[in-house]
């Protein structure tokens, strides 16, 4: 060094050094701003051409940058600011023409976009290789526009192309609302419990089917989720019933518990209560019995005992499941022999019911 600094410890750049290097990082600096603004309007998507091209020359640019040494002296005899300006307007003409592309492909490309965004917000595992596929193919076609300078001729591979991404968002959503249900559906016996079987089977295919239709529809969809849940849930409920009832009578075991659950399902409309369907028996009556006395203390008790609809379905009910007329007796007595009859179906008592005792 000191050859060329006089046995001083550093050296001071010429006016015509310092203008050079002004003029070459003004040169990078403008490849990195271009740079910035290209990928934040995600060129690569839009125009992955022209933008894989000017990316090329980024990459040779920086590596001339690295290399590059201001004139001045035997020690810079070869500085290449030349070459870094000059590669460096090649850069810019071909961002242009990357953001022009831009203006081509975004309006064909708009659907496909919206797919692919919302694709990235589900679990694609296990579907890595169709989304690989998509957006190759999707870059394939973007390139193919950009060659072309237009979409003319290109409305087959676009429709395909949205049916196929249309194909793959119902496919993952399907999966990923319709696999525990399925699970716990699978797990029911169509033989034991048909008619409820079949419901619970609509239910899915009716959840399927909504998917189909608009996978992005969540309040429909978990709506449509929540009845298919309690259609399944019923079924099993019913299917335990049934085992109790078959082994007290030969036949249409699952049609007598289906006729005092309807009625069990109109009391429970009758009082506003929740959905206590999908519960078992002894349940749902230990609900219908907190709703009554809700309502008694809510209202007057004499009134009440006037509601003759009330009487008459709790009577009705009262004579499916134990072959007597109870509609001479009061609601709470009804309710108590209702809460027998839940007892006995699960063997928890042999007590007689207080509506026997009068």
């Amino acid at each position: 060094m000191s050859e060329f600094t006089d046995n001083r410890d550093s050296f001071t750049l010429s006016a015509a050094d310092s203008e050079e290097i002004n003029a070459v990082n003004a040169a990078m600096n403008a490849v990195e701003i271009l740079y910035q603004r290209g990928n934040k309007q995600d060129l690569a998507y839009y125009a992955p051409s022209n933008f894989g091209l000017a990316l090329n020359k980024r990459e040779k640019l920086l590596s001339m940058y690295e290399n590059y040494s201001p004139s001045g002296g035997s020690w810079f005899s070869s500085s290449g600011s030349e070459d870094i300006e000059t590669e460096s307007e090649l850069f810019v003409q071909r961002m242009n023409k990357a953001f022009q592309a831009k203006l081509l492909t975004e309006p064909l490309l708009v659907v496909m976009r919206d797919h692919d965004e919302f694709i990235q917000s589900i679990d694609v595992d296990g579907f890595e290789d169709r989304v690989g596929k998509l957006r190759n193919s999707t870059t394939k076609f973007a390139a193919l526009i950009e060659s072309r300078g237009t979409g003319l001729g290109l409305e087959h591979q676009k429709v395909k192309l949205e049916r196929d991404y249309k194909s793959l968002e119902v496919d993952m959503i399907k999966r990923k609302v319709l696999r525990l249900p399925t699970s716990e559906f699978n797990s029911l016996d169509q033989e034991l419990v048909p008619e409820s079987y079949n419901k619970a089977l609509n239910a899915l295919y009716s959840l399927e089917r909504l998917v189909e239709k608009d996978p992005r529809d969540n309040t429909a969809i978990q709506r449509q989720l929540n009845n298919t849940y309690i259609q399944i849930k019923q079924a099993a409920s019913i299917a335990k019933e049934v085992v109790w009832v078959k082994s007290r009578i030969e036949t249409s075991a699952e049609r007598v518990v289906i006729n005092y659950r309807d009625h069990l399902s109109s009391l429970n409309s009758y009082l506003g209560t929740e959905e206590l369907t999908a519960l078992d028996f002894q349940s749902q009556v230990s609900g219908i019995k907190d709703a009554v006395a809700s309502k008694i203390s809510q209202k007057d008790e004499d009134k009440m005992r006037k509601d003759q609809n009330l009487r008459r379905q709790l009577a009705e009910l009262g004579r499916l499941l134990t072959g007597q007329d109870m509609s001479k007796y009061s609601i709470a007595q009804q309710i108590d022999n209702l809460i027998f009859a839940a007892r006995s179906l699960v063997d928890e008592s042999m007590d007689a019911p207080l509506a026997q005792r009068y």
